[in-house]
């Protein structure tokens, strides 16, 4: 009992210490009164009590088989994530479809196409986290790209806007990032070789689905702003 009880003391240790350095930017960022500062503190607690909860359903997700539960899961990601890209257009009902539609679309045109050449696993294990990350990702370009349509910009413009930080993670990769999958596989004594081959594979897919989620999502929109402007 008494290991357990230091296991977690020394966990929240770390939490707190990680904590404090953004308690730290929001600080900074109400003192510059930057309109950050709330939505920083609120993220981070929202993140403690989500990552908490998802480390307890965990093992049960990774025990789902069936593909049509896999892939209702997946649809499930996507939705969650494009309510939150769609809060940064002024259509907020529109933009959510859409969005859904796009985020389910990068999944559907990745992650089959990766199981097929073998690239990866078919298992919960493997397509639940990368399908996260796929909705996270394409989550943040979408954002980024009703952001700049929201200033005025054309939707290309926004969709060029939305590319530049997971093109620059990509070209940055290996001379100034390391990357979280590859420095956990190098961690855990893998290959460096296996390593970097594994995280290659996540950041191409980051890349390609974030532009499939950001195109179907522009499609959608201005399909649907046609047919308004018809009514």
């Amino acid at each position: 009992m008494g290991g357990q009880e230091g296991a977690w003391a020394e966990t929240i240790i770390r939490l707190m210490a990680a904590w404090l350095l953004l308690a730290a930017a929001a600080g900074w960022a109400w003192r510059q009164q930057l309109g950050l500062s709330r939505s920083m503190l609120l993220a981070s607690c929202r993140g403690l009590i989500q990552l908490l909860l998802l480390a307890f359903v965990l093992e049960w997700i990774f025990d789902l088989r069936h593909p049509i539960v896999q892939w209702l899961l997946i649809a499930g990601f996507c939705i969650v994530a494009a309510r939150n890209s769609a809060s940064h257009h002024e259509e907020t009902r529109m933009a959510w479809l859409a969005a859904s539609v796009g985020l389910f679309a990068a999944c559907l045109a990745c992650l089959p196409w990766l199981v097929l050449c073998g690239a990866i696993e078919s298992q919960s294990r493997t397509l639940i986290p990368l399908a996260s990350m796929i909705a996270a990702n394409g989550m943040n370009a979408v954002s980024l790209m009703f952001h700049r349509m929201a200033e005025g910009g054309l939707a290309g413009d926004g969709v060029r806007a939305a590319m530049i930080p997971p093109v620059d993670t990509l070209k940055v990769a290996g001379l100034v990032h390391m990357p979280g999958i590859f420095v956990g596989m190098i961690l855990a004594g893998a290959p460096a070789l296996a390593a970097a081959s594994a995280q290659l594979v996540i950041l191409y897919m980051i890349v390609a689905s974030s532009f499939t989620a950001c195109m179907v999502t522009m499609l959608m929109m201005n399909r649907a702003m046609k047919e308004r402007a018809c009514d």
